[in-house]
This record gives structure tokens, sequence and C-alpha cells, in this order.
């Protein structure tokens, strides 16, 4: 019984599939006019069923980003010192958003103590606070006491950090529409 289901549903997929095989592109040498023109012998209709997604406002906030999520990582590349870099520490990037992730904290924790120059490059039309310093003992802390904030708004920004003991913590938090990052850390001393 399972097995005539499983052979009734491939059957059914591979219909459809030659008849979507039918549908030719309606360009202008097709004689369109950019719309899908199906084929005379498509005659039936076919309805899809959409995947539901778990956040469909997190789709609709990816779509608001200056590139898709999925290239983010090869944007960071060019945008921020990368492994390339002989003093290159750390690194990380991403998007975030008011309703998925406004807020971000990395700890490196293996980062020996000493100076370091750090780049924060953003894009979109958002603004994100930037905070570095020591990584405290309470990691559940949000917030580095004494560090003040720096803002990043499309563009691409650089700022120091000195620790005397062993670890970083870096803090983003993000003020209006979704936007992407890189950060890049380099050791200077």
């Amino acid at each position: 019984m399972e097995t005539t289901r499983r052979a009734i549903a491939i059957g059914t997929l591979a219909t459809a599939a030659v008849l979507l095989v039918g549908c030719t592109s309606g360009g202008v040498d097709a004689g369109g006019e950019g719309s899908p023109t199906p084929s005379p012998s498509a005659s039936v209709t076919l309805t899809a069923t959409p995947t539901p997604t778990p956040n469909p406002s997190v789709s609709a906030e990816a779509a608001e980003l200056p590139i898709p999520p999925d290239e983010i990582t090869e944007w960071a590349k060019s945008a921020v010192p990368s492994t390339e870099d002989d003093a290159y520490t750390a690194g990380f990037s991403g998007w975030m958003s008011a309703s998925s992730a406004a807020h971000h904290t990395t700890d490196l924790r293996s980062v020996e103590p000493g100076s370091y120059q750090a780049q924060l490059a953003c894009r979109g039309e958002g603004t994100i606070s930037v905070v570095a310093g020591e990584l405290t003992d309470d990691l559940d802390v949000t917030g580095i006491p004494g560090a003040e904030p720096i803002a990043c708004t499309n563009s691409t920004i650089a700022f120091d950090i000195t620790t005397a003991e062993t670890g970083m913590r870096i803090e983003l938090d993000l003020d209006g529409a979704p936007t992407i990052y890189a950060v890049s850390v380099l050791r200077v001393s």
C-alpha cells in the first residue's frame, strides 16, 4: 500500500515536471511582453502549495538588505581586512534587524592582551553602534563598563581596542532598518 502511494506521488510529480517544461518565457523573441507564456499543450492548471517559512518577517527584512544574506561573507572579505593581513586576529560578519537580532555579542576568549585596531563596515539604512573592550567574568552582563559606543551608518570605521587580560568582547547594537556588517580585528602591539 505504501509503495503504491509513493509510486502515485512520484508519477504525479513527473507529470507536473513535464507540463512545466512545456512553458516558454515570453520575452521579446517569443512575442510576449515579459510574462511566461504557456505552450499550447499545457492545458492543466497547477496550484503550488507554498512552503511555510519559520518567520516571514525575517524574509521581508532580508529583502531590505543591500545584498542577499548568502553573499555577506564574500562582501566582508573586501570590506574589512581579512585573513590575508599578517596582523589579522579575528573577524565576523552578518546582518541585523529589529525583530530577528538587534543585538550581537562576540566573545573572543583566546585573544592575547594588547593593543588592537578594529574595523566595522556596515551597509544599509540602519545605524550599528559598537562597543569593545575587556572580556568580563560575568558574561550575562550586556555592555562593557567604561566603553563608549561608536556609530556606523553606511560606512567603514576604525577604532582602537586595548586589553590587559586575555579575551575581548565586541558588542553590536542596531537602530533602524536591517543592515549588514563585517568586523575585523588586527593586532597593533
